[in-house]
């Protein structure tokens, strides 16, 4: 029952709705299609003008943090090399929207508290040209013990990143 109540209070997502990609992508409307393995040379993670304005209500969420944990993710699964990289490909992510409870919130009321969330769009460029584009959205709902800061943002930092390993095992299959 408990594991049951943990699932529906965690959620990540990944949407293609692809309405506002340019014409030039390669990326078709709920298609990946997959091009040559190369690894990333390099990350960045942006903030739009609408997550900026959130952040001084969301001082828990940590932009660097989340980069950080892009970057270990990518590399560790062997999808980034900043060094010795002839590539030209780079990940660009803007998060769109923020949310994070006070850890009081979080731990007294819980998923009554409403949920944490980070939104964010995820462009794959090959110089300038976008191969490919998604939005991943992760919330936690967790209460309880589990509502510490530190836990639930380490778990939406991961999932996020975790999210992006996907999308681009997909785009750029490593050969056997």
């Amino acid at each position: 029952m408990v594991l049951i109540a943990g699932l529906m209070g965690c959620a990540s997502t990944v949407n293609r709705n692809m309405s506002n990609v340019k014409e030039s992508s390669v990326v078709k409307e709920e298609v990946v299609q997959a091009v040559k393995f190369s690894p990333l040379k390099s990350v960045d993670v942006t903030l739009d003008s609408k997550a900026q304005t959130k952040l001084a209500d969301n001082d828990n969420f940590s932009q660097d943090r989340l980069q950080s944990k892009i970057n270990s993710v990518l590399s560790s699964g062997k999808y980034l090399k900043t060094q010795n990289n002839n590539s030209n490909l780079k990940l660009e992510v803007v998060v769109t929207n923020i949310r994070v409870r006070s850890g009081v919130s979080a731990i007294l009321l819980g998923f009554l508290a409403g949920a944490d969330y980070i939104t964010g769009q995820v462009y794959v460029k090959d110089g300038e040209k976008v191969l490919d584009t998604f939005e991943v959205d992760i919330s936690y709902a967790f209460g309880g013990a589990m509502g510490d800061t530190d836990t639930r943002m380490n778990w939406m930092y991961e999932s996020f990143a975790t999210k992006i390993l996907e999308e681009l095992k997909k785009l750029m299959p490593m050969a056997n």
